[in-house]
Parts: C-alpha cells; structure tokens; sequence
C-alpha cells in the first residue's frame, strides 16, 4: 500500500502544480459575474445559485465566465501539507514550497482588523449570513496559523511566529462572543453572532497552542472560557451539533473530526487533562457512527449518502491523528484509504474525484475542498504508519 500512496501523492502533487495550485471550490458560484449579477446580493436566491452549482455533475462555471481563483485556505493546508513531506522524506525543496505559501498569505489577507486574518476568495452565502468575499473566517484563520506555525517548528524564523501571534489578537479582539454564565463561543466571523462549535474549538485550540508558545495569559483565559462553552454543549453520546441554532442542529463526519483534532490540540497545549473524556466519548461517537463495515464514509451520522471526499480525506486524517484512543481506528482506516482510492481516484486524470451520491459520480476537479485535502491526508497517514503499518 506505502508504494501505491506515493505513486497518487506524486501525480496529484504534479496535478496541483500544473494548475499553480489555482482551481474552484464547491462553494465560489457566485464568482460568475452573471450569476453575482442574478442575486442581486439576496441571501436566499444566493443559496439557491450556490447550490445549483454544488450540485451540478457538470462543470458550468467557464460557461458562466467564473475563472479559477486561489483559495487561502487552501493554502494555508498545503503549508502544512509540504511540512508533512518534508518530515517524511527531508527534502529542503518542500520547506521553500511552503514558505511561498506562507510569503504569499502574509501579503493577500483581509485588512482592517487587529491581527492577520483571512476568508475565502468567494462570496458566501449560507444558512446565517451572506458573507462577501474577504471577509474573515476564525476557520479559515486558524487553519492558515496552524499551517504557519507548522513551518515556523521547522524553519525557527520569528516572522511565522509574529504571524500566528498576530491570528490570535484578531480571535480576541475582531470576532463577537456570545455569553453562558461562565464560558462564551466564539463567532464565525466579525459580522455575526452564530454559534458554530468547530469553529469555536479551532478557536481555541489555536490561542491554547500560543499560549503555550508565549505564555500570554490572555490567549489561556479565552481559550478555556470559549472550550467550556461547546464541552459544555456535546450530547450525551458524545457528539456536538454542527451549531446551537436549530437551523444548524445537524451532526456530520468532518465537523466533527474538526472538533476532536481540535479538542486534542487543547488538551496538549493547555496542559489541562480535564477534557480527556469528553475526547475519547467523541471518539467513540465518530467511530460508531460515520462509517460502515465496509469503509464508506457517512457525511450524516443518520445516513450514507452523499459520499463526499472531503469526508474521506478528513476521516483519514482524524484516525491517523486518534489512533491511539481506540483500537478500531486501524482498521477503519485502511478500509477509508482502500474506498477512498476505488470511488475517487482517477489515475488516468491524476485527481479525485468530488462525490458520489446513490446513482451519480461527480467527477469536477475541486483544488482546495478535494485535492489538497486529500493530500495533506496521504501525507499525514504516510507519516505516522510507515513504520509500524505499511507493508
């Protein structure tokens, strides 16, 4: 398996490269210029576009003049995604990709507010808001921190580390905080007052890790106030909501893996064991209930389809990352990897493939939510079982 997982990681890598690393995104209709100009900047006929295109088995976005863009999301993955190959073959040349990643965000983010800070370069309708592009996300913000202070553990330059500092600042003093007695969440963004739970425990993993890299009390204070907020809001089971409003109690695989990879991030750099329990309860949650026995990954934990490789990519990242916690990870994981490669990988177009529900396979070609995903993904399970599981 180690051999076919690097072939793929080759020719995606190549695939990436040849696009620059420039692509669309599942969520960026509204970049048509003629379907901008058909919203007439309504949020619900925005949703309806949106989903249109999500939607769509064919690609109608040239017909619709919508170009390739770069997602800063997406970039601030694959910093992480090069950290990761450069771990696992200590090749210099993947540390100078990253930093162009990294050179790149530190130029192209969202200005006006108290810290670095990025969003997506697309208008964003959804459920809660209609968020213009630009505007920044505490998602997407962490992830591209994260990516950066990934590097900075490398590379041991101040300037990532003043970067990511910087992210936390505009956590604490840009984004609105909704109160319960004694812990607040965080909101989406500066513009809104939703309660979404990844959102908030990526938020505060990210000021527990710079707490723990600058011991500036006041990342540790929010942190642990904004962590007791969605701890306090997992169900019984095990499982969070996707958000406290009931136009957001859903329950899905990777929001969820983003909240027990974040919540593990917590633990380990707070110092604070207390939430052990809560991680290993969601941990068993996820395990009973996003996959079935022969390795597909649920995007609903009530249903199977549709299947989705951004699901897929991050199932493998979050049993790679909590293998530990239960002895069942293993082998789901090889059966993600095996359905993973069988349903969406294209070895003659050298990308995977977008999703797949009950009778049709969706086969565009999205950079940041597919692609890089997936990559970052190989990468990291090739790095934390080559020795021990790959024959």
């Amino acid at each position: 398996m180690k051999k076919q997982l690097e072939n793929i990681i080759i020719k995606l890598e190549n695939h990436l490269k040849s696009t620059d690393f420039e692509g669309y995104d599942p969520h960026d209709g509204l970049n048509s210029p003629i379907l901008k100009k058909l919203t007439f900047n309504n949020r619900i006929l925005g949703i309806i576009f949106l989903q249109l295109m999500k939607r769509c088995p064919i690609n109608l976005r040239p017909v619709l003049l919508k170009e390739k863009g770069i997602n800063p999301k997406g970039f601030g993955l694959l910093i992480s995604s090069y950290v990761e190959k450069y771990k696992l073959y200590n090749n210099e040349n993947d540390l100078k990709q990253a930093k162009l990643f990294a050179d790149w965000l530190t130029t192209n983010y969202s200005k006006g507010y108290s810290g670095y800070c990025w969003g997506y370069n697309f208008d964003w309708p959804n459920r809660n808001s209609f968020f213009l592009k630009g505007t920044p996300t505490i998602v997407n913000t962490v992830y591209i921190a994260k990516g950066i202070l990934d590097l900075y553990k490398y590379t041991k330059k101040k300037k990532y580390l003043d970067v990511a500092i910087s992210t936390g600042n505009f956590i604490l003093n840009d984004l609105n905080r909704t109160f319960r007695k004694d812990s607040f969440c965080f909101s989406y963004t500066p513009l809104d007052n939703t309660m979404i739970h990844n959102a908030n425990i990526l938020g505060s993993s990210l000021l527990a890790t710079l707490y723990d890299l600058t011991k500036e009390v006041k990342f540790m204070g929010a942190a642990q106030r904004s962590m007791k907020f969605s701890i306090d809001s997992q169900q019984n089971d095990g499982s969070w909501l996707y958000g406290e409003e009931e136009k957001n109690s859903w329950i899905d695989s990777f929001h969820t893996g983003y909240n027990l990879l974040a919540l593990k991030d917590y633990i380990n750099f707070s110092g604070e064991n207390k939430y052990t329990e809560n991680l290993k309860k969601g941990y068993e949650f996820y395990l009973n209930n996003f996959f079935t026995e022969e390795g597909l990954v649920k995007y609903y934990h009530n249903k199977i389809y549709p299947l989705d490789c951004h699901a897929f990519a991050h199932a493998i990242i979050t049993l790679s990352t909590l293998d530990n916690l239960s002895e069942k990870s293993n082998p789901i994981l090889e059966k993600v990897i095996i359905q993973s490669i069988k349903i969406f990988w294209s070895d003659k177009s050298e990308y995977f493939y977008y999703k797949k529900n009950r009778y049709i396979l969706n086969k565009i070609d999205y950079i940041r939510w597919v692609q890089i995903w997936m990559f970052y993904a190989f990468l990291i399970y090739l790095n934390n079982y080559e020795k021990n599981y790959l024959v």
